[in-house]
């Protein structure tokens, strides 16, 4: 055990984790059809800013509102490159108990985006997208839930507006304070060899583009892997492709096309390669864009947001690709500034609540009592 591990096993404890529950094999919803589930729109207000003066517009967004009839309301933010679906087996588990309200993120699928990629997306934007929903759907407050991408998303928001963001409970990804030292993509990835690939989403995303929107199956399922794969060995870690280590393992291994995991059905593979072309891929970088996260980082500092302090909840992957996101929780410190904080681990890849749902929903039952609603 590595020093950082031995203190993150002390931490598990000291910040209230729950013991891990017994690893339940992947379940994969039968009958799941996303092409049954009708999307809500919305008209929202939104900044362009690739000019010298920023400008208000407005976007047409997307979002499922399953269950408007509950008190209690779970918002369920997705990451890159997934979609909405990534959280059907959280829609089967909880959609009667709770409100879920599950955005389709500016730029994925049926969602406008602006014009400007680099500088018009920033964490806060990605929030007020989110509580425009919230306020067309009457929801005045809930959890955020949130994995890779959606889930920075869901640590912006419970900084940003703790009143209407109770708790947050996330897969992966640590928190990072703005009472940090600022960190461009390049230093992540020496941080995290694997996460080259942000480096080159920020700095050919039209390179990126072409090569995946010539090939969206391959560039979702590059990523729908589980614990049990063993991706090309720079798959992730290169600048320079995402799809090119894929393509040479296909190669040295005489096949045609990437393995399917199993971790989604075909249907719902299908629906998100449709979803993809619709806009290509491009837009979808927005998060990743130097620009957005610089301004993301000195509007936190502008405002004076360095912490959380309603419950947090971080399950942490121990079998990711990405990162050793645990390990890199405690380099960041990140139990600093959350005031409520509750951890654990799962035997997991990138995509915890997909591959073991039935261990991440209790995780999420377990946990979700520690939050206090509005009543």
């Amino acid at each position: 055990m590595s020093p950082l591990s031995a203190i993150l096993a002390s931490l598990l404890v000291a910040n209230g984790a729950f013991a891990a529950p017994a690893v339940i094999a992947r379940e994969t919803p039968s009958g799941f059809d996303p092409n049954s589930y009708q999307k809500q729109f919305v008209q929202c207000n939104a900044v362009e800013r690739s000019g010298l003066t920023p400008q208000n517009i407005t976007l047409k967004l997307g979002y499922l509102d399953i269950n408007p009839t509950a008190k209690k309301t779970i918002v369920m933010v997705h990451g890159w490159p997934s979609l909405w679906t990534t959280y059907r087996n959280q829609i089967e588990a909880f959609g009667s108990e709770y409100r879920l309200i599950i955005p389709e993120n500016r730029g994925y699928g049926d969602s406008e985006h602006p014009k400007d990629l680099y500088s018009s997306n920033t964490m806060g934007d990605f929030v007020n997208d989110i509580e425009c929903m919230m306020d067309n759907a009457g929801v005045a407050s809930g959890v955020c839930m949130g994995n890779d991408f959606g889930a920075q998303v869901c640590w912006e928001a419970g900084l940003l507006s703790p009143n209407r963001f109770k708790g947050v409970f996330n897969v992966g990804v640590p928190f990072i304070s703005s009472a940090r030292e600022f960190k461009t993509n390049e230093q992540f990835s020496q941080v995290a060899p694997n996460l080259g690939y942000t480096f080159y989403l920020s700095n050919n995303a039209t390179g990126a583009s072409k090569e995946m929107d010539a090939d969206p199956r391959s560039a979702i399922r590059a990523c729908a892997q589980i614990a049990a794969t063993v991706p090309p060995h720079d798959f992730l870690s290169s600048k320079t492709s995402f799809l090119e280590p894929w393509n040479e393992w296909e190669k040295e291994n005489n096949v045609t096309t990437i393995p399917f995991s199993g971790i989604m059905s075909q249907e719902v593979e299908d629906y998100m390669v449709e979803s993809y072309q619709k806009q290509g891929f491009f837009n979808t970088y927005n998060g990743y864009q130097a620009n957005n996260r610089l301004e993301t980082y000195l509007n936190q500092k502008k405002l004076g947001k360095t912490s959380l302090s309603q419950p947090a909840f971080v399950l942490f992957p121990t079998r990711d690709p990405v990162a050793n996101w645990h390990d890199w929780s405690l380099q960041e410190e990140s139990y600093k500034y959350l005031a409520n904080f509750y951890n654990a681990t799962t035997p997991s890849a990138h995509w915890a609540h997909e591959e073991l749902p039935e261990e991440f929903n209790l995780h999420f039952t377990q946990w979700i009592g520690n939050v206090t609603f509005d009543a």
